[in-house]
């Protein structure tokens, strides 16, 4: 828990002690007239330097003018404990003498930090928003206890108040700490302060949820960053743990980004794999995923009609689907509006009517039979205009006459509900592909409504998500889930190795985890998504994202949206 860097300065210091202790010895009880002279002149003269060289290391080290002060004070501390012989006003008054060469190097590297940074010269503070107060009766007897221990030692045992102060000091910022293990460090006074005081700007997390990795750094202001010039810099952190918790997040849902081969699709598998109370719908394209837990389906070998209300009206499906085919082949809004009017036409032909909910039960028509309603009219048109405009959309019905969207083989209750693995990797092309996880997509969100209001039981997982955000209707929809799922209890997973269309579901989503990626724009997206305005910021996520090893992510943590570098267990 103690940093390397605070036993560093604690060693800095009590050579500073010591040699002051000297000084007052030779000043005190010095006889040889010649020698006193001699050690005198060497003191005075190696003191003020090294008081100039520690404050700079020092500073540097904890890049904060602030710390440097308190761990002068620390030096006062250890000249009390090793001068027993020395008074204390005279200990006191030798360091108040040299205090102008420490202050000076302090304030003016700090000048020079601040100046070169354009910012206040002093870390902690520019971190102290992430100090969160919670001070409890718990916190408060337990501190206690410790400055009642400080009390009879420093005061009633050694007479020493200086050092009942510095347990006092100690002692109220243990209350600030979010920390309870620091409550001990309260009895060694002044020596621990400036260690509690940097914890005041510590990141802390709640241990909560399922652990993915370790979180080895966090991008915070940074003064010292000599090589890249950068005003930001990771915070590193060893033994801190990455969970995933939703318990206050606005919703459930994930964006994993990366290159391919980075390691999405092994992630989206181990968050999904941890939940074991929490079922899952995998939209498989390439026939990656292999869950002991999962039951796969080879949607080549089934059905679905799109024509299916499945809880829609005919008037709404008849839209989604002459949309969904405008998005696929690029047709016209003429054309659009043709097959619209067509599909209504051979709902009402199946007894199916807008205005009879009672109806919409009834077995649905499909493409084939839209196909047969197109060529009864061409027979039955007067005009060769009409009969170009059916012309012009018969071709996508015939291609859309395909057996697999002829029937509806697939339980769709059961594939809502179940551990699912829906293996797209074997549909003839990716017009039918496209068709049947749209399908299925619009399909699963009137099925949450007809379900209601839930708590967290449903992640879906949409593999390769440019296939389907590519077209204006996948856009639409999946942006849709994205903001309206939390409340029915589902999470969505969406994976990608570009980042074009995600602008909505990015905002829609409380974890980004993005691995390795290389491509310029791709880069440059990201870095202002997460970096915002400020371009030293910019700058740090570009480098870091460009630079990250396998088995490492850049990733926004939650509500807190605090950027982190972690390790995920399940890439070791």
């Amino acid at each position: 828990m103690y940093e390397k860097r605070h036993i560093v300065a604690n060693l800095l210091m009590l050579i500073i002690a010591y040699l002051i202790d000297r000084l007052m010895n030779y000043l005190t009880f010095g006889s040889n007239l010649s020698q006193l002279v001699n050690n005198l002149s060497i003191l005075l003269l190696v003191i003020p330097i090294l008081m100039i060289i520690f404050s700079v290391v020092i500073t540097l080290m904890f890049s904060s003018i602030i710390v440097s002060f308190l761990y002068y004070v620390t030096a006062i501390a250890y000249a009390l404990i090793i001068s027993n012989n020395v008074d204390f006003n005279l200990i006191l008054s030798a360091f108040l003498n040299l205090l102008g060469y420490y202050a000076l190097a302090t304030i003016v590297i700090g000048v020079i930090l601040g100046i070169s940074r354009r910012s206040f010269p002093d870390e902690i503070l520019l971190n102290i928003s992430r100090l969160n107060i919670n001070i409890s009766k718990n916190k408060i007897i337990y501190g206690g206890l410790f400055v009642v221990v400080s009390f009879l030692v420093f005061y009633e045992v050694l007479s020493n108040l200086f050092l009942f102060i510095g347990s006092m000091a100690s002692f109220v910022l243990t209350l600030l700490v979010s920390n309870d293990l620091v409550f001990p460090l309260i009895i060694l006074s002044w020596f621990s302060f400036p260690f509690l005081f940097t914890q005041l700007a510590t990141y802390s997390i709640k241990e909560k949820g399922i652990e993915l990795g370790y979180i080895e750094g966090i991008l915070a202001p940074s003064l010292v960053n000599r090589i890249s010039n950068i005003k930001y810099g990771w915070r590193k952190f060893s033994n801190l743990k990455f969970h995933l918790n939703f318990d206050e997040s606005k919703n459930y849902n994930i964006v994993i980004l990366g290159t391919s081969g980075s390691g999405k699709s092994s992630l989206a598998k181990s968050i999904i794999g941890k939940f074991s109370d929490i079922s899952y719908l995998v939209f498989d394209l390439h026939g990656e995923y292999e869950i002991e837990s999962g039951e796969r389906i080879d949607i080549s070998k089934n059905s679905l009609n799109p024509l299916s209300l499945n809880g829609a009206s005919p008037r709404q499906r008849a839209l989604e689907v002459a949309y969904m085919l405008r998005s696929i082949f690029r047709l016209g809004n003429l054309q659009t509006i043709d097959i619209f009017n067509i599909i209504m036409d051979t709902y009402a032909e199946k007894g199916i009517d807008e205005n009879d909910e009672s109806s919409w039960n009834s077995t649905p028509p499909t493409f084939r039979d839209v196909l047969l309603m197109i060529e009864r009219r061409k027979k039955l048109v007067e005009n060769s205009q009409d009969l170009s405009r059916l012309s012009s959309i018969e071709p996508y019905i015939q291609f859309l006459s395909n057996q697999i969207l002829s029937g509806n083989s697939l339980d769709m209750k059961k594939i809502f509900e179940g551990n699912i693995i829906l293996d797209f990797s074997k549909v003839a092309t990716d017009e039918l592909k496209y068709i049947l996880i749209e399908t299925i997509l619009r399909d699963f969100r009137n099925y949450l409504y007809r379900r209601g209001i839930s708590r967290l039981w449903k992640f879906l997982v949409i593999d390769e998500a440019p296939f389907i955000l590519g077209k204006e209707t996948g856009l639409e929809i999946v942006e849709r889930l994205f903001a309206e799922v939390r409340k029915f209890g589902v999470g969505m997973i969406l994976i990608s190795q570009i980042t074009e269309n995600i602008e909505n579901i990015f905002q829609n989503s409380s974890y980004i985890f993005i691995f390795n990626v290389v491509e310029p724009k791709e880069l440059d997206y990201l870095s202002r998504a997460l970096g915002g305005s400020d371009r030293d910021r910019y700058e740090a996520i570009y480098q870091a994202i460009r630079s990250l090893e396998r088995g490492h992510v850049v990733t926004i943590s939650g509500d807190s949206r605090d950027i982190l570098l972690v390790k995920l267990n399940s890439l070791k």
